[in-house]
This record gives structure tokens, C-alpha cells and sequence, in this order.
């Protein structure tokens, strides 16, 4: 609970957390946009079912407002609870920054029975409605247990879960090392099933990320044809932004790629960089909104693709503005003063 000190005031960082456990630390997938593995470490640590299941028990005992639903059990992944190599020796000596990417290795231990009788578990507990996973799930690993999606889908999403393919062409998905779009179709196809077996009309909330290291105005527009064939409109985007200790940083400042062997010579990353072109790949991302279509229109032009302009299913967006439309004004940009205080 926060600090006395705060007295009634809210904290938005607190309410996401306040009736959540952690189950697990660290993670093994080593996408390379993501620094979790350098902060908590590539090996699992994972919490007993015995000290999870009391702290459920802290929070409806203790926890103002607790009505019976824990939010998430879970971390940076949902499902890595006791997932790990399955030599301790091999563990030790491997250097792979993944142990999933371009595949799953064959020494992981993909077994995710532990974590299916922690959630059976917490939810059989006195005073337990219902237990939640917000956490994200790390799906090219779920399809190797289709007990977990059926227990999952059964039992613990709120209507909408969330995950996380990234992108659906090979050339982005290179750069961050993560599965092909094959892997979130089998995935979903599990999930579908076994939400309708439960009687539930539940959905899947895919996150994509514009202007990543090795993305091209057509890997976007082909990200863009995909959304729309499957219906998907969203309404917040993320652009990629280097942070620290992560390796497309590193591709992203220097135009190479850290995941294979650096040359002088050869093997540049194409970074989207400039405003104008980061700005052009949030707009595929966006393409239904027709404050982009302008942008969009310009774009497709220069790329060849006309066709893709029309009123038809085949196409990404119309020829015209709708009747009616204005642009929205720019946001006002705010400048600072100096107050002679050190920054």
C-alpha cells in the first residue's frame, strides 16, 4: 500500500498494480526493443506457489476495496512461470540471447503445468471471484501447451487479452526477434476455440510497434493491409523510441545490427528516423483515421501503389475526404522557462 504520507490522494501507478500479484521475474525472450532480460536476468525466478497463494490471501484480507477479482498474476510474461532450460549445465555455459527466437530451443522446458495449477489454485480460494491475466502472453510459447489457452480462455480473461506480434513482415520481426505471424494465427485459432467451447464472446488485442529499426514504408503498408483485412482499428499506436541497454538501440544509433556479426563494410539496418517518415508509419498503423489520409495518399503515390486507393475492400483508403472534414489544429508546443533552479 502507498506510503501514509500520500493520505487520500490517488496514484494511478498504484491503482494498476493494487490487486495484482508477481509470480515470476526476468525473461528469456531477448526481443531486442525490450531490456527486461539486462535488468532482471535471462533465467526465471519464480515465486513458490505457497508464498503466491498468500499473498492472494494479504490482498482480500487487507487491501481497501478488494471485491474478489485479482487483476493479473503474472510479470514480465505471463507465462514463464517455471519455464527453464532443462540442463544446468547447458544454462550455464549458453550465450543465446533468446531462447525462443528464430525458435524455441530445444533444451527449454516448455511444460506449463505449474502455472496452470497456480491459477487453478488461487481461484478455488475462499473469497476469490475471479483471477484475471493482464500481464502480456507470450503466445509462440502458449501453443506448445493448448491446455494452458484452453485453461486461459476458460477461466481468466476479462474479454480481451493482450499480446503482442509486433509486426507481420520478416523483416521487422528480424530485427526484434520475434516469432513470424503463423505463430499468432495458430495461437489465436486455439483461443478462438476454446473460448466459444466456455460459451464466451472474447477477443485478442494485438500490439504492434511503427518505426522500428528495420522497418520500410512497405512493411508498413503491408502491416496496414493486414489490420484492415482483420478488421483491426487502433486506437493508440507505439513508435518505436530507443531506451537503454536495448539492441535496437544499438541499431538504431549506429546502423548495424548487433544480432549477427558486425562488418565494416555492408549489413545496414534501415532506421526510420526522421519525423517525417516516423510520423508516415504511425499513420499505416492508423489508417482508418482520415486525418491521415492525406499523408497516406502522398505516400502511396511516391510507393507505385494507386491501387490501393478507392472504395473497394482491396483498398486502404478513399480518394476523398468526407464531407465535412478538418484537419485538426497542431498541438501548441510549450516552452519551458528558465527559473535560475537546476534542472
Amino acid at each position: 500500500m502507498p506510503h501514509p504520507s500520500y493520505r487520500e490522494a490517488r496514484i494511478p501507478a498504484y491503482e494498476m498494480i493494487r490487486f495484482s500479484i508477481t509470480i515470476q521475474r526476468g525473461c528469456f525472450g531477448g526481443c531486442s526493443f525490450c531490456s527486461i532480460t539486462e535488468h532482471e536476468g535471462r533465467i526465471i525466478q519464480s515465486r513458490s506457489e505457497g508464498s503466491i497463494l498468500r499473498e492472494i490471501e494479504e490482498v482480500r484480507d487487507r487491501v481497501p476495496g478488494f471485491t474478489g477479482v485479482i487483476s493479473d498474476l503474472g510479470g514480465p510474461t505471463a507465462n514463464m512461470y517455471r519455464l527453464a532450460c532443462k540442463s544446468r549445465e547447458v544454462e550455464a555455459a549458453c550465450r543465446r540471447p533468446s531462447c525462443v527466437y528464430p525458435g524455441i530451443c530445444d533444451n527449454l522446458n516448455t511444460d506449463h503445468s505449474p502455472l496452470i495449477g497456480l491459477y487453478r489454485k488461487a481461484r478455488a480460494l475462499p473469497g476469490i471471484k475471479k483471477v484475471l491475466i493482464a500481464s502480456g502472453v507470450r503466445y509462440d510459447l502458449a501453443v506448445e501447451s493448448p491446455q494452458y489457452v484452453k485453461e486461459l480462455a476458460t477461466h481468466h480473461v476479462g474479454g480481451r487479452l493482450k499480446i503482442a506480434p509486433e509486426h507481420v513482415r520478416q523483416g521487422p520481426l528480424s530485427h526484434m526477434m520475434k516469432p513470424g505471424i503463423g505463430t499468432y494465427d495458430r495461437f489465436k485459432e486455439l483461443f478462438d476455440r476454446y473460448s466459444e467451447q466456455a460459451g464466451k464472446e472474447q477477443y485478442l488485442i494485438p500490439y504492434f510497434i511503427a518505426a522500428h529499426p528495420g522497418t520500410t514504408d512497405e512493411d508498413m503498408m503491408e502491416l496496414a493491409l493486414w489490420l484492415k483485412r482483420k478488421g483491426f482499428r487502433a486506437d493508440q499506436v507505439q513508435a518505436f523510441l530507443p531506451s537503454p541497454m536495448a539492441s535496437a538501440t544499438a541499431m538504431y544509433h549506429t546502423g548495424k545490427s548487433p544480432l549477427r556479426k558486425v562488418k565494416r563494410q555492408g549489413g545496414e539496418v534501415a532506421t526510420p528516423k526522421s519525423p517525417k517518415v516516423r510520423k508516415l508509419h504511425k499513420a499505416f498503423l492508423r489508417y482508418h483515421d482520415p486525418d491521415n489520409w492525406p499523408l497516406l495518399r502522398r505516400a502511396l503515390e511516391r510507393m507505385g501503389r494507386r491501387d490501393l486507393i478507392g472504395y473497394g475492400e482491396r483498398h486502404l483508403i478513399p480518394p476523398r475526404q468526407p464531407a465535412g472534414w478538418k484537419p485538426k489544429e497542431p498541438r501548441k508546443r510549450f516552452r519551458t522557462q528558465h527559473t535560475g533552479l537546476p534542472d
